[in-house]
């Protein structure tokens, strides 16, 4: 009888492999809401520049009273900070209005 060759080891290593990575991936696409954001974490996530998002959201007064209590300006070299469960749905709910601001 020849001699066989147990597969089940790699296959089980190579699926493992393969887990592993689309697991990784996943968690570079979906944001992290385990600590408040940074300015630059807004401005990748939503793809904007430091500028866009000043004149069309933090720095326009029909936001401000919204703003208030998730977003803070502590100004120097830390600056901005979100709360990222607060600001992702006061991004959803105004997406509209910053959008037809941002055209105007």
């Amino acid at each position: 009888m020849p001699p066989t060759l147990d597969l089940m080891p790699l296959i089980q290593e190579a699926i493992k492999a393969s887990v592993d990575l689309a697991v990784a991936d996943q968690f570079k696409h979906e944001p992290d809401y385990r600590r408040w954001w940074s300015a630059k974490d807004v401005q990748d996530r939503y793809g904007v520049t430091p500028t866009w998002l000043s004149e069309h959201v933090l720095n326009k007064p029909m936001f401000q009273r919204q703003l208030d209590g998730f977003a803070f300006n502590y100004r120097g070299q830390i600056g901005w900070r979100f709360e990222p469960l607060a600001f992702s749905e006061f991004m959803r709910k105004e997406f509209r209005n910053i959008a037809k601001e941002a055209k105007s």
